[in-house]
């Protein structure tokens, strides 16, 4: 009903009813609401994640390998034993002039992929072994030491520092498969139409696509050169990144 107001000079004012909401048209409203402000707050934390802890992490992963340093140093190839134990550097140009990451064995989550940065499929063989080098890394989250593996092209290199050796890897190709292929990282990869028995592989895995983790991708290597790690950086990688 309305309500009507008579002002003094007679001016009659007709009220229109207040319209309230039923009750279930006020709970969507506020379940909207909710779902909205849900919304805002996982963009963000998307947005940290990406752009804040992963650069800062990243950061810090780089510098920590650029400058690794230890009473014994890498630990060599033929001693590697455990869990983490640090055996190699990584370098990547594609992934930036800057980008290096520090290969530790194993692929747990703590201490090796989420602090370390890359970590080696233990059943793989090691650098420059007959069959497959294979390593795993974050694409997302952690410093995502692998996040830019799906712009890797043909002519790309990756360069595998340890104790005694440089061991120089030539891009093959890139392949996005299920969690349960796990042939790809076997001695002659699976996928891989190129892979022959005697071959001398580098893989590259990690989730994806980023954040969602429904898959995984794929990065294969051949090696393609080796030599003395006192002979100096190669100098194609020290062009890139100069002497630091």
């Amino acid at each position: 009903m309305s309500d009507i107001q008579i002002l003094p000079d007679g001016t009659r004012i007709i009220w229109a009813p207040i319209q309230r909401p039923k009750p279930f048209a006020f709970v969507t409203q506020v379940a909207g609401e909710l779902l909205i402000t849900f919304g805002v707050v996982l963009m963000l934390f998307v947005g940290y994640k990406t752009l804040l802890q992963d650069t800062l992490v990243g950061s810090s992963q780089s510098d920590y390998a650029a400058n690794f340093e230890n009473k014994d140093g890498f630990v060599p190839l033929d001693q590697v034993s455990q869990q983490a134990d640090i055996f190699g550097r990584m370098y990547v140009p594609r992934f930036g002039e800057q980008w290096t990451r520090l290969i530790a064995e194993g692929t747990r989550w703590y201490p090796v992929l989420n602090e370390i940065g890359i970590g080696r499929y233990s059943r793989s063989e090691m650098p420059g072994e007959v069959g497959n080098f294979a390593v795993a890394a974050h694409r997302g989250g952690f410093g995502g030491a692998f996040r830019d593996i799906d712009k890797l092209v043909t002519g790309d290199r990756v360069y595998i520092e340890t104790k005694d050796t440089w061991f120089i890897y030539k891009f093959l190709e890139t392949e996005v498969v299920k969690p349960n292929e796990v042939g790809v990282i076997d001695s002659v990869p699976e996928k891989l139409d190129v892979a022959v028995v005697g071959g001398r592989y580098l893989t590259m895995t990690s989730c994806t696509p980023i954040f969602i983790n429904t898959d995984r991708i794929i990065s294969w290597f051949e090696l393609e050169r080796a030599q003395p790690r006192s002979a100096g950086m190669p100098y194609d990688l020290k062009v890139v990144i100069g002497s630091r």
